[in-house]
Formats: C-alpha cells, sequence, structure tokens
C-alpha cells in the first residue's frame, strides 16, 4: 500500500474522531441553550406581567388619592391624576389580558378586575361631576364607598399578583436549572473535545513527530536562506514538501544570482546613454550662452531681445536644470544599484571580528560630525562575531553614521552601542550573538517600519543626503552572515537598530545568500532635490 496513502487515511480517521465529539457537544449544547433561552424568556414574561399588575394597581391609587385631594383641596394636580387614571387603566388591563392570554384563570380574573375597576372609575367620574355641581358635601359622604370599590379592584389584583409570583418563581427555578445544565455542558463537552484531540494529535505524531521536526526546521532555514538539512526519505507528504524546500531553495539561489548579474549589466549599460545625455546637457548649456551673448548685440531688436532673453533665464533654463538634476540622481542611482549587485557577489572572508575594535574605529572616524552635533556616543560591551570584517564594519558603520545624521537638533544626542541579551534572539536560530545601536533621534513613525530597508526609499530625506541605498546593503551584508536585522523606533523618541551575526565559526558552514524582504524588514519614503544653478548665465546683473 502506498504510504502517503496510508498517512493521509490515518490522518483523516483521527480528524473524524474529534469532529464526531464536537458535532455531539454543539448538538447538545445548541439543546441546552435553546432552553436556557426558553427558560430565560417565560421568566422575563412573568416579570413583564408583574410590572403590568402594579401599572394597573398604581393607577386605581392615583385615581382615588386623586378624587381625596379634589374633594378637600380643590386641587387641579388632584383632578389630572384621577382623569388620566380613568384614561390608562383600561388600555392597562387590556394589555395585561394579552400578556396572560396563555392561562385561563388569569383571564378570568382580569375580566373580573376590568369589572371592578370600571365600577371604580365610574366612582370618580361621579365624584368630580358632583364637586364641579357644587355637592362637595355630598361627595364628602361617599369617599368610603370608593374607598370600597378600590377596596374589591385591589383585592382582585392580589390574586392575579398571587399566581403570576407563584409562576414567577417556578419558571426562576427552571432558569436556573437550565443555567446549570448549559454550564456543565460547556465544561463537559470542552473537557471531552480537549481530551479526545490531545490524545488523538500524541497518538498522529508519534510516528511522524521527528520528521516534522526536520521539515519545520528545513523551513526556517528556507526562510533564512541557509542551507536545508539533507533531503528526507520515503514516500510521503513530507517528503514532498520537504523535497519542495530543496527544489525552491535551489531556484532562488539561482534566481537571485541572475537578477544581480542582471542588475549588474543593466547598470552598465545605461551608463552610455547616461554620459551622452550629461554631455547633451552641457552642450545646450554652451548653446545656451552663445544664444544669450547674441540677444545682446545692438542691432537685436528689444522685443526680440526681450522675449528671448525670457525665454533663456526662465524656460529653457529650468529646463537644462531639470535634466542635469535627474542625470545626476540616475548616476547615484546607477551606482547604488551596482553596490547593491557586489554585495551578494564579493567573497566573504571569514575570521572572529572585534566588534568593539571596529565600533571604536568608527566612532573616531565620525569624530569631528559627532562633535560637530555636540552628540554623546556611548560604547556598551561588544562581544566579537563570526563573519567578514570588512562587512561587520560597514554594517555598524551605516548604523552609526545613520543614528548620528538622523539625531534630534532640538535636545542633546545621545547613540549608545552595545551587546542585546547575549547570544538568544526571539524567533531566530541558535548560535546569533544580537547587536544594538540606540538613538534618541527623530525617531521612525510605525506606517514606516516595514519599509525601512528596501532599497531607494528614505525617511527625514531633508535631514541627509543620499539614495537610500545604506539600509538595504546592511540587510545583504547581514544575511549572507545568516544573521537579522530589525528596529524599534518611536517618532520623537528615537530608534533602535537590532543586528544579529553569528557567535562562532560553526555558523560559516550554514550562512547562505540573502533572502527577500519578509515582516521584519521595511524601507521609507524618497524625496528628490529640484535644487542647483541655472545652467544658463543670468543676463541681468
Amino acid at each position: 500500500m502506498n504510504t502517503r496513502l496510508t498517512i493521509f487515511k490515518k490522518g483523516l480517521t483521527l480528524l473524524s474522531v474529534p469532529l464526531l465529539v464536537q458535532a455531539v457537544f454543539i448538538a447538545v449544547l445548541v439543546k441546552a441553550q435553546a432552553d436556557y433561552d426558553h427558560a430565560q424568556e417565560w421568566a422575563a414574561h412573568t416579570k413583564e406581567v408583574i410590572a403590568k399588575i402594579e401599572e394597573v394597581h398604581r393607577g386605581l391609587v392615583e385615581g382615588y388619592s386623586g378624587i381625596r385631594g379634589l374633594v378637600f383641596l380643590d386641587d387641579l394636580t388632584s383632578t389630572e391624576l384621577h382623569r388620566r387614571a380613568r384614561e390608562r387603566t383600561p388600555e392597562r388591563i387590556e394589555a395585561l389580558r394579552v400578556l396572560v392570554w396563555d392561562n385561563d384563570r388569569q383571564q378570568g380574573r382580569i375580566q373580573e378586575l376590568a369589572s371592578r375597576s370600571g365600577a371604580f372609575l365610574g366612582w370618580t367620574a361621579e365624584q368630580e361631576r358632583l364637586v364641579h355641581s357644587g355637592g362637595r358635601d355630598r361627595a364628602l359622604t361617599q369617599l368610603d364607598a370608593g374607598a370600597g370599590l378600590l377596596g374589591a379592584a385591589r383585592a382582585m389584583i392580589d390574586e392575579i399578583r398571587h399566581e403570576e409570583e407563584q409562576l414567577d418563581q417556578a419558571r426562576m427555578e427552571r432558569l436556573h436549572q437550565s443555567a446549570a445544565r448549559r454550564l456543565w455542558t460547556l465544561v463537559g463537552g470542552g473537557a471531552a473535545i480537549v481530551a479526545s484531540t490531545v490524545l488523538l494529535a500524541l497518538l498522529f505524531l508519534q510516528g511522524i513527530v521527528q520528521r516534522l521536526d526536520v521539515l519545520r526546521d528545513n523551513a526556517r532555514r528556507f526562510s533564512e536562506g541557509r542551507p536545508l538539512r539533507s533531503p528526507l526519505s520515503g514516500r510521503d507528504e513530507i517528503t514532498e514538501v520537504d523535497r519542495a524546500f530543496h527544489e525552491m531553495a535551489g531556484n532562488l539561489n539561482q534566481q537571485k544570482q541572475e537578477n544581480e548579474m542582471f542588475v549588474y549589466s543593466v547598470s552598465h549599460d545605461l551608463r552610455s546613454p547616461l554620459v551622452n545625455l550629461q554631455g547633451f546637457s552641457e552642450e545646450l548649456s554652451l548653446s545656451c550662452r552663445d544664444l544669450q551673448a547674441l540677444f545682446h548685440r545692438q542691432d537685436v531688436p528689444e522685443a526680440v531681445r526681450r522675449r528671448g532673453l525670457a525665454l533663456l533665464d526662465h524656460d529653457i533654463a529650468e529646463s537644462i536644470r531639470f535634466i542635469q538634476t535627474a542625470v545626476g540622481r540616475l548616476a547615484r542611482i546607477i551606482d547604488a544599484l551596482l553596490r547593491l549587485s557586489r554585495a551578494g557577489r564579493v567573497e566573504y572572508q571569514w575570521q572572529r571580528v572585534d566588534v568593539a575594535a571596529v565600533t571604536h574605529k568608527i566612532i573616531e572616524a565620525l569624530h569631528d560630525t559627532i562633535s560637530a552635533r555636540k552628540a554623546e556616543v556611548v560604547v556598551g560591551e561588544l562581544l566579537p562575531a563570526w563573519g567578514d570584517p570588512t562587512a561587520v564594519e560597514q554594517i555598524f558603520a551605516n548604523l552609526i553614521g545613520n543614528a548620528v545624521q538622523y539625531l534630534d537638533p532640538a535636545r542633546p544626542g545621545r547613540i549608545e552601542v552595545g551587546t542585546s541579551g547575549g547570544e538568544a534572539m526571539v524567533g531566530g536560530p541558535a548560535g546569533l550573538r544580537v547587536y544594538y545601536v540606540q538613538d534618541n533621534g527623530l525617531g521612525i513613525p510605525r506606517a514606516y517600519h516595514q519599509r525601512m530597508f528596501t532599497a531607494f526609499n528614505r525617511f527625514h530625506a531633508e535631514t541627509a543626503q543620499g539614495e537610500g541605498i545604506g539600509l538595504a546593503l546592511v540587510r545583504r551584508m547581514v544575511e549572507r552572515h545568516g544573521g537579522r536585522i530589525w528596529l524599534e523606533s518611536t517618532e520623537g523618541v528615537g530608534t533602535t537598530f537590532f543586528v544579529a551575526l553569528p557567535a562562532g565559526a560553526e555558523a560559516e558552514t550554514e550562512t547562505g545568500a540573502g533572502v527577500e524582504p519578509d515582516s521584519h524588514q521595511w524601507p521609507a519614503p524618497t524625496q528628490e532635490s529640484r535644487g542647483g544653478r541655472s545652467p544658463c548665465p543670468s543676463s541681468r546683473s
């Protein structure tokens, strides 16, 4: 039987067991939730009925209080009370009747309540008529009769409320029981799912865990551009994926070499037309000067002279200046491309590198710039690394130079260089030593963090000159060492660059070419300068 199919069938079989457990759990949980929702709905319904009963009772009491106030005090506010009771009580009783439509006993009681409350409300209307017609004394003698009518209605209300309170108690008990069943369903079902999943996962991984470890390690090596471990044997899916990693690694290395050669070739091919553009722009500048001299001749009409000099001094001069600016920028970009392509082809001389000595050498070279910016550079403990001395020096020279250039002129500058966290790097392979270059400069907004290591992208372009190639070269050199580079930064606070480099000679055999930028690597925007002097000398003093 084919090994690949065996693993597939085994995985499918083991997967179906926890799925079945989950299906049963979901069905039981849905039933428990439905029971809980039903119990909750009826409990809320009972609360609503009791609240409506209280509204009816409160309305009748307010009606009686209103009549007493009218009889004793002739209070207009009291008149409003018993009139509102007569208007709203029938509506409230009807709403109560609708709420208890499923209870025949309550329907009968509500019918009786409607009759008794109707008699009471009729009495209030009669008392109001007596008071307004001058029969206040007679109305006083009938207050006891009204109290009796109110008491009869209240007795019926008490019967209705009593039954609803009993229903409320029973329904609340059912609600609590339903909630408990739902909770135990969740706990028991979740425990069953976890237990079955863990058990079956252990059984499934027991036979292939070692090969999965190899595959995972190869995936990590592939993402980091390091050589892969020996191919796995067998005919299953794991072997196919491992073989695909080896094929992709080979294709990627070949494509990178081809891309570097293409960039190198194109950069050289662009030199010839660029030189021609530069030469012809100079010829245009000379012709511009000749035309200026021609227009200054006495035999040239004044109108023609003014028009010609205006074109030379403004439109033509500006166009030539833009051409020369673009040619200069293109030349710098070509030089940057050449440096970037050479960074992947230079043969490294692997040896132990004294990072502390390299750093002090860089700081000494930048002494004048650091002094001019009144900055302080602090060098902590710098453990040695394993790599190419020239490349390591370029890495730290670029990072320290950037830190100096992008200090905040509004406050004293401080730069710190040191070793971070020994040899451990979170998310990275073993054997790497992490260094950092920290400054309190301008900082980088979070939106630009993922673009800082891409070529020809710059942030704070107005602060320092350049084409945005430095960090891209640093990334390429770091990755050729089998390391990683990333940053942490807050705008207006400062930036810290972290560089992970091999700590010992054993890393030499595991280094490879650089990889494409990942989620930790970014660039920043560029800004072109359009300044410069006019190619044509001005005709005006």
